[in-house]
């Protein structure tokens, strides 16, 4: 690709003559925007056709209800290594680039772990140059907008393509499902998924419901509105929102229309473009892998086999087949919540035809040995569609697998996580550095060589001032509004969705409890921590938004104190997107991965903040036991094994240990008697809560674990030499999650 600033400015200006019949001269910021954008989708676009024209009689399709890309333009502009060019034509333009690239809104297409996974799968088969395309759901108003007031969480709806996005071409194909006996039109949308070095272009597409009829006009023609817009509204709900309220049966079975419309949408391109480049079906095993992420797309499978016996002629044994060959799926979460169940009778009231395919497939399934039916009692269960269906059930976490490992196709997988989106192109100072020592943080090769560097005073030194330019640039874009924020303090932060296995709480309940030794021990040398939460609580999860309102109570309470709020700070980042962890990660000292041990399968924040250099107190599960390689890391808690056994045996009352431990006792009381006026909170609410479930996800139980773990690390943080080793140390560790998916394909995927 040739380009200069003159050819960028050139490409601009010809944009605003066709598309708004100006010159540069009078052109608003946005139109500059918008231009650019048009610019830079010119020089992808004939790269996307080329990979569309490609043929490796190989192609991967997955399957999910979120992603999370981050910003485009930034992104592409970085890949195509253009930067440089782009400023100085802005420049000279009279135009600032910062500005200019704000305007790009970020696709609010995911909100958690799920989102960070299926994006970087796509992003690693990008940079593999495997052909894949990518389906999901073209949410019109995304997840719900978080805003804090009061303490508080609120709700409230922001449309990221209320403007549209230059990101995306409209298909002229569509697909008519039926759902409830109103046809849904599928409507489609692509996006271009960019490979690191911009030469080869894989494909987001999106689907959005709409209606057959916008409009019924014998009802508009008598005034009824409502009955006129019907279809539209009813339609067109279906991809409003990521995730809708499924606490009420109106909203689980909005939920259920979703999953079976994105099912469906995507099952039936799948064929079609197979067919359509490869003509014979009968082959579609022995040339495509499909992943489905997590339980949301299972219907899937159940379509997929509809597709083949209805209208290709498979027997139902046949198609059984074909799909325990093709399908992979990916375990993110474990939580009871996540166990999605149906009635059977709702099923078939919203499609017929996949009803009577589910009927056939379990008759079929029956006759082999040690089936376990996904029809029971009325309920349709998920999880056992997707084990009985798909070649490999892969958890993201070993010991989980191991545990799990009720069935012959579970298993494990290193997937990784995207270096480059929230490492190498998000830490800027890191990535120079690096590459001063020939190392590139995204190359696994490459990086092992830090390893030779381990005792190289210079890079630790380096490393050290590049955590704090880190901090100093985060606490600039954090603002002035959140008080000082001292850079020489711990950056101690979690990352995540609000969930009760997440353990926020137990997070709260350690700060709380060093503020209060702070303030009966006035004397008491403390190292300074600056505590960063974030993360959205599902509307219908009580405990989760009143965790929110004590973490702001928490916060309240310390800054009431003149002396402690100079020690400790609480900040909460609300309404998290993927450019703020592109400024979060590099400034964290330290990741706190709390998750409960039993439910915890996937770290992607974890892995992030290790390819930042920073290091962790974690839980002993999840991904902590899926590689051999030494790390540094602060364990607390006990082993996944040990709580497994007293779940299973009963061992634990959390009644009788509040008052056997003195840390949890001390901390507790004090929670319970605090003033309202500088602690805003009910504690009692959660403290019930913890104690009718008998504590389940064990806040009180690793409470002092997590406070003895942060005391060590508070010793350790003086120490440069020490500290910064232990970085490079697990960031050697991390290094080892990677999926070289070419080789992943021989081994795992065969064909």
């Amino acid at each position: 690709m040739i380009t200069s600033k003159d050819i960028i400015i050139e490409r601009i200006q010809n944009y605003l003559y066709s598309f708004y019949a100006k010159d540069i001269k009078t052109a608003r910021k946005n139109e500059i925007y918008d231009c650019l954008c048009r610019y830079l989708m010119e020089i992808i676009g004939t790269r996307w056709v080329d990979t569309k024209r490609h043929k490796e009689d190989y192609e991967v399709y997955i399957l999910s209800f979120e992603y999370l890309p981050g910003r485009f333009l930034e992104n592409i502009i970085y890949k195509l290594d253009i930067e440089q060019e782009i400023r100085q034509a802005l420049s000279e333009i009279g135009f600032d680039y910062e500005t200019i690239i704000s305007y790009d809104p970020e696709p609010d297409l995911g909100i958690g772990d799920m989102g960070i996974g299926s994006s970087f799968l796509i992003n690693a088969l990008t940079n593999q140059k495997i052909k894949t395309t990518a389906y999901a759901l073209r949410y019109e108003s995304g997840n719900f907008k978080q805003i804090i007031e009061g303490g508080k969480q609120v709700e409230s709806s922001y449309s990221w393509l209320r403007y549209g996005t230059n990101w995306e071409h409209k298909k002229s194909f569509t697909n008519i499902i039926n759902i409830y006996g109103r046809d849904h039109k599928t409507v489609t949308y692509d996006m271009p998924v960019v490979s690191k070095d911009a030469s080869f272009i894989n494909t987001l597409r999106l689907f959005k419901s709409d209606s057959t009829l916008s409009v019924n006009i014998n009802e508009f023609s008598k005034g009824d509105l409502l009955n006129a817009y019907d279809d539209y509204i009813n339609n067109s709900s279906i991809t409003e929102f990521l995730y809708v309220d499924d606490s009420t049966y109106e909203g689980k079975m909005l939920r259920l229309k979703q999953e079976y419309f994105f099912s469906a949408s995507a099952m039936r391109d799948f064929v079609r473009r197979f067919i359509l480049y490869y003509d014979d079906i009968r082959t579609i095993n022995k040339k495509t892998d499909v992943v489905i992420n997590d339980i949301h797309p299972t219907l899937a499978l159940i379509e997929f086999i509809r597709i083949l016996t209805d209208e290709h002629n498979f027997t139902i044994k046949e198609a059984i087949a074909y799909t325990r060959e093709i399908f992979h799926h990916i375990v993110f979460s474990t939580t009871d919540d996540s166990f999605e169940r149906y009635p059977i009778d709702e099923i078939r009231k919203m499609n017929k035809d996949i009803f009577e395919t589910m009927v056939k497939i379990q008759n079929e399934l029956a006759k082999e040995d040690g089936f376990t039916p996904f029809i029971v009692d009325g309920l349709v269960l998920f999880k056992y569609i997707n084990m009985a269906l798909s070649k490999d059930y892969i958890f993201l976490s070993k010991i989980l697998s191991e545990d799990k490992k009720n069935s012959k196709n579970v298993c494990y997988k290193n997937i990784g996580t995207d270096r480059f989106l929230y490492s190498k192109s998000a830490n800027i100072y890191l990535d120079k550095t690096l590459l001063s020592y020939y190392i590139d943080i995204t190359d696994p090769k490459s990086l092992r060589n830090i390893e030779e560097l381990k005792n190289n005073i210079d890079l630790i030194n380096d490393l050290e001032l590049i955590k704090y330019q880190n901090k100093l640039k985060l606490i600039k874009f954090l603002g002035e509004g959140r008080g000082k924020i001292n850079p020489h303090s711990i950056f101690d932060m979690q990352l995540s969705i609000m969930h009760e296995s997440k353990r926020q709480i137990l997070n709260a309940m350690a700060i709380a409890y060093q503020f209060y030794y702070l303030r009966d021990n006035a004397n008491a040398y403390y190292v300074p921590r600056t505590y960063v939460f974030s993360g959205k609580a599902n509307e219908g999860y009580f405990i989760a938004k009143e965790t929110i309102k004590f973490i702001f109570a928490l916060k309240n309470l310390i800054e009431s104190d003149k002396i402690i709020r100079e020690k400790i700070k609480i900040i909460f980042v609300e309404d998290l997107s993927v450019g703020d962890l592109r400024y979060l990660y590099p400034a964290a000292d330290v990741y706190s991965n709390l998750n409960h041990p039993l439910l915890d399968n996937q770290n992607f924040n974890t892995l992030n903040a290790l390819f930042n250099m920073s290091n962790l107190v974690t839980s002993r599960g999840g991904i902590t036991e899926n590689v051999d390689k030494t790390n540094d890391f602060y364990f607390m808690g006990d082993s996944y094994l040990k709580i497994k056994s007293i779940k299973e045996n009963n061992f634990y009352n959390a009644n009788d240990f509040i008052y056997q431990n003195e840390i949890v006792k001390y901390t507790t009381e004090r929670l319970l008697k605090e003033s309202y006026e500088q602690f805003p909170y009910d504690f009692k609410i959660i403290y019930n809560e913890i104690l009718m479930y008998n504590d389940s996800f064990n806040v009180f139980y690793d409470l002092k674990s997590l406070i003895d773990a942060r005391e060590k690390i508070s010793k350790d943080y003086l120490d440069k030499e020490k500290w910064v080793k232990q970085q490079i140390s697990n960031i050697i560790w991390a290094n080892e999650f990677d999926m070289d998916y070419t080789e992943k394909r021989k081994l795992n995927f065969d064909k």
